[in-house]
């Protein structure tokens, strides 16, 4: 219930954001309708990265249960999410983006397909640097590292919660569905982009996990904190009026024949 209402308000400052082309293809403008207010979101989605450097706290949040390290599962979870995951769903996305765009009848598709793809990486961005925040505050435990009654000995035992690997990708998952439900015409790339992003977020959580990375808490809270920041960011950037160099128009008037003048003997 406390994640509805942040994702009630997402919601509604999608369906209340500019989207005066609904008549044509439904690609996003820039942040606010101008190229300064993207300069803006990607700054502040850019400063949040410093919360990397704020100290970690060691609480005593313990684990939801004592778990064994899997370095092998550990590893496959890298490639699914966090900074390897996040690059392949971006690339999987831009391919896709640039297919929809493409069948829209848009100019450079692929170039436009860019700006959607920098959407993705300011929310991922955001995501992680605001998860990077809580992570700091709460010093949770890992599942690997908690011991009944006591916690490691390094400060990477003591940042679990939330997941920073599960959240960038679920904030792409998050972004894409804001597109998929503002998208005209045919959304099967969108949506097929959108079912990427939102298989790697629940293999991620599952292999987290598995790992002994993490609680089941942690990765559902970076699941909650990624969808809710990626479909916030998507949402104040409106669709832009685009329309396709083939769109149909008026057919053109038949041009009227010449008067003519015939002569006939009959009488």
């Amino acid at each position: 219930m406390r994640a509805a209402a942040p994702l009630a308000f997402a919601c509604a400052l999608a369906w209340c954001t500019t989207a005066a082309a609904q008549a044509g293809p439904a690609a996003p403008d820039w942040a606010f309708g101008t190229p300064g207010g993207e300069v803006a979101v990607a700054a502040v989605c850019t400063a949040s990265l410093g919360a990397y450097l704020l100290p970690q706290r060691r609480s005593t949040w313990g684990a939801a249960s004592s778990e064994e390290r899997n370095e092998t599962i550990g590893l496959v979870s890298d490639i699914t999410g966090a900074a390897v995951g996040t690059m392949l769903v971006l690339g999987s996305g831009y391919a896709l983006e640039g297919g929809y765009l493409a069948g829209a009848g848009v100019r450079r598709p692929f170039s436009r397909a860019l700006r959607t793809s920098l959407i993705e990486v300011e929310a991922a961005a955001l995501s992680t640097g605001l998860s990077s925040v809580i992570k700091r505050l709460s010093g949770r435990c890992r599942p690997r590292s908690w011991r009944t009654d006591r916690c490691g000995d390094t400060d990477l035992d003591f940042d679990a919660f939330p997941s920073g690997h599960t959240t960038p990708v679920a904030a792409i998952a998050g972004a894409r569905l804001n597109l998929a439900l503002r998208t005209t015409g045919d959304a099967a790339p969108r949506l097929g982009a959108l079912a990427i992003a939102e298989a790697a977020t629940v293999v991620t959580m599952a292999l987290r996990i598995g790992s002994g990375a993490h609680s089941w808490q942690d990765v559902g809270a970076g699941m909650i904190l990624g969808h809710v920041t990626g479909f916030a960011i998507a949402a104040i950037h409106p669709i832009a009026p685009s329309k396709a160099p083939y769109a149909p128009g008026p057919l053109p008037e038949p041009t009227p024949e010449p008067a003519a003048f015939t002569w006939s003997w009959t009488f």
